[in-house]
């Protein structure tokens, strides 16, 4: 008998290719360069060989250059490296490239998110893993000696790449529905749902253990990329409903899932929509990629009778949008900041603008406001 997180993990293949989630690596043409003075291996004289930072292992340099880049940039690529590690690790061992860590029974009173300073507040004050208190700081580094405490902690921070997903949505529930603590049914549509969002969804029951009154949460993935209904039943929409901790399932708690494949405008005239209480875009780039495509969804959204959480994760990204919703006439809940909820674990961008340039997952959110 399948245990609850396996059910929920079994659920992913109907709903997106595997190939999707389970991808290691992302196959591009790169070429290492000199950080300094940007020449390639095949660019120096007389086949001199690039030199690698003896620390991070990420950076090169010429041997006509300087042999150091910035301290705190080596740090961040030192982190990301035992980051991919940890990853590569896991995928061989679990077949998984993805951690999930989040609150493992229901809390029984309400505690507001926005009353936390960050992670290291929501794993020990609001989450029930107090017991790491004194052995982690706030950047989620371990801080003792334990080899299988080390090994949680890091789970722990790397799973922030995964439930930052579930956090800012938490936040901007309590950001959009005053009263979000004693409300028993939640509906929210996730836009341009992909491989990220279906991975996460084990981790949507968090809000079923952050907010005690909620009973029922109804989540519909819409997009492009979202695989049709398990048996291809479009014609009905039946909800899916995804299999809950003990404690949950005991109490009635549960969480319903269906999906529809196409653009979010086309969506909102069907006979399956219902308005939700909040609709969510993760990392959408709309303003930078597929601009044609997305554009009626924004105009749609930009007037909708509901408030709509977006995400980013570099600042040209948010630039871009603030010009499209601004000519829209779109109004805000929460202008453009930094997302004390992004994931904790970096990333080296694969086409940057700067070298060695860094994001984090949904590192910039704002909320459009309901019309």
């Amino acid at each position: 008998m399948k245990t609850d997180r396996q059910q929920a993990w079994a659920l992913l293949p109907y709903y997106i290719h595997v190939g999707e989630i389970f991808k290691l690596t992302l196959t591009v043409s790169y070429e290492p360069y000199c950080y300094h003075c940007y020449r390639r291996e095949s660019q120096l004289e007389n086949g001199a060989k690039l030199n690698a930072c003896q620390y991070c292992l990420l950076t090169s340099f010429c041997p006509s250059c300087q042999q150091t880049h910035p301290s705190a940039e080596c740090a961040t690529l030192q982190d990301i490296a035992a980051d991919d590690k940890i990853i590569v690790d896991l995928r061989r061992r679990t077949g998984k490239i993805s951690t999930i860590s989040f609150t493992k029974f229901p809390r029984k009173q309400h505690f507001s998110l926005s009353s936390a300073k960050d992670w290291y507040d929501y794993y020990t004050r609001l989450s029930d893993m107090g017991g790491l208190r004194s052995k982690m700081n706030r950047d989620l580094k371990y801080l003792a000696n334990d080899p299988k405490e080390r090994e949680f902690v890091e789970y722990l921070r790397c799973g922030t790449n995964t439930t930052t997903i579930q956090l800012t949505l938490i936040a901007a529930l309590e950001a959009v529905i005053p009263n979000v603590s004693t409300r028993s049914s939640i509906n929210l549509h996730i836009i341009g749902a992909a491989g990220a969002e279906f991975a996460s969804v084990p981790a949507f029951e968090e809000l079923l253990h952050f907010l005690p009154s909620l009973t029922a949460l109804q989540l519909s993935f819409v997009g492009l990329n979202v695989l049709e209904d398990l048996k291809d039943d479009t014609e009905t929409q039946n909800p899916h409903t995804l299999q809950c901790c003990t404690t949950c399932t005991k109490m009635g708690r549960t969480i319903s899932i269906t999906t529809w494949k196409g653009p979010y405008h086309a969506y909102v005239d069907t006979e399956f929509y219902k308005t939700p209480d909040l609709t969510a875009a993760f990392h959408s780039g709309f303003s930078v990629d597929q601009q044609a495509d997305w554009y009626p969804t924004i105009k749609y959204l930009a007037h909708a009778p509901h408030p709509t959480l977006l995400t980013a994760a570099r600042y040209f990204e948010i630039q871009g949008d603030m010009g499209v919703w601004k000519n829209l006439g779109a109004e805000f809940v929460k202008n453009a900041e930094v997302n004390k909820w992004k994931g904790m674990s970096p990333s080296l961008a694969v086409c940057g603008d700067k070298p060695n340039e860094v994001f984090y997952q949904n590192y910039w959110w704002y909320i459009v406001k309901q019309r």
